[in-house]
């Protein structure tokens, strides 16, 4: 009886903490939600983006052009290149590192 109840309680504590967790999308407005899943990155993407000062408008040419990593984005658009060029170079097989070394 003791192995039953603590099953149930064990059952009930991790169903009630799942059925609190926050949506991966909380603080994220709706619009811009849909913004984001229509152009196929999911929530912790967005998140990603967003905290780098992306928004969908600005992701949107480069998923288009096959990059749709956050990290690479991110790499290519510090290094100075835009969605397009980094499509080039990629399209070539090239890295970030030796693209930036052949244009310098």
């Amino acid at each position: 009886m003791k192995k039953f109840l603590l099953s149930v309680s064990l059952v009930t504590a991790l169903l009630s903490g799942c059925a609190s967790a926050p949506s991966p999308w909380a603080r994220i407005p709706l619009q811009e939600r849909q913004a984001w899943s229509g152009i196929g990155v999911n929530a912790y993407e967005a998140k990603q983006l967003r905290q780098n000062g992306f928004t969908p408008m600005d992701t949107s040419e480069w998923i288009k052009l096959g990059i749709s990593s956050p990290a690479s984005i991110m790499s290519w658009y510090r290094a100075g290149f835009s969605a397009k060029q980094a499509s080039k170079w990629l399209a070539k097989g090239l890295s970030l590192q030796e693209a930036i070394e052949l244009t310098e």
